[in-house]
């Protein structure tokens, strides 16, 4: 598995079809039980995010930091550094056989590596890009999940893009594993228009982030402020 994320990561390289860069900045209210919390309540986050395809397939990553003032939930640090990569080969390219006009555009073999300062996750399996509509993207992703904290698991990921307007839209993304319950969903006005800004995009909006624990039945229910620039 570590030899097809880092052979994915140097073909991308080399063979780059498309790739968008964004950085994210949000701030939200999170006191509660769970992880993702603080000790006062208050936390901001900076995101770092790229997704680029290429001849053979796609890969997404991103690096997340979040301060706290007054500490996280379960420690005195501060910060938190966590990031994702999310590699997949395309089946059909590699085959050359191509889908039908129907509701499965492509299929994937997809990997992921989820990583912060005491976590660690591998995850592979298959993945597929569908037509569903009113959506510009809906994809899926089904993995195993292997890790050093918990038992090992599975993963159900969606992503999915909706325009609404020519400058508002909704994206976001969920994770369903048989431990917990992640989802974080953007609106999302573009302000660059209005700025006179030509190059990259501004939007500005929130973010309603959830997270459901099963085993305690902790939730986690915070809608944030967001400020993106892609470029």
């Amino acid at each position: 598995m570590k030899q097809l994320l880092l052979s994915s990561i140097l073909l991308v390289s080399h063979l780059c079809a498309f790739s968008s860069s964004e950085i994210h900045i949000l701030d939200g209210n999170f006191k509660g039980p769970t992880f993702l919390d603080t000790q006062d309540g208050h936390k901001q986050t900076v995101t770092a995010q790229h997704y680029r395809t290429w001849d053979y397939g796609d890969i997404f990553m991103f690096a997340d930091y979040a301060y706290a003032k007054q500490g996280l939930q379960f420690s005195n640090l501060k910060n938190d550094l966590y990031g994702e990569i999310s590699p997949r080969l395309s089946l059909n390219k590699l085959t050359g056989v191509s889908t039908s006009d129907g509701i499965v555009k492509e299929w994937y073999v997809a990997a992921q590596y989820n990583r912060s300062d005491t976590y660690r996750a591998w995850l592979y399996g298959i993945g597929t890009n569908l037509n569903i509509p009113g959506f510009a993207v809906f994809g899926l992703n089904l993995y195993r999940k292997v890790h050093n904290i918990g038992e090992d698991t599975y993963q159900l990921s969606a992503n999915y893009y909706v325009p609404l307007s020519q400058r508002w839209h909704i994206e976001g993304f969920s994770d369903w594993t048989t431990i917990d319950f992640i989802s974080q969903n953007q609106l999302l006005f573009n302000l660059a228009p209005s700025l006179g800004i030509t190059t990259g995009k501004l939007e500005v909006g929130t973010e309603w982030h959830y997270y459901h624990e099963n085993t305690y039945h902790q939730d986690n229910d915070v809608f944030q402020a967001m400020v993106k620039y892609i470029f």
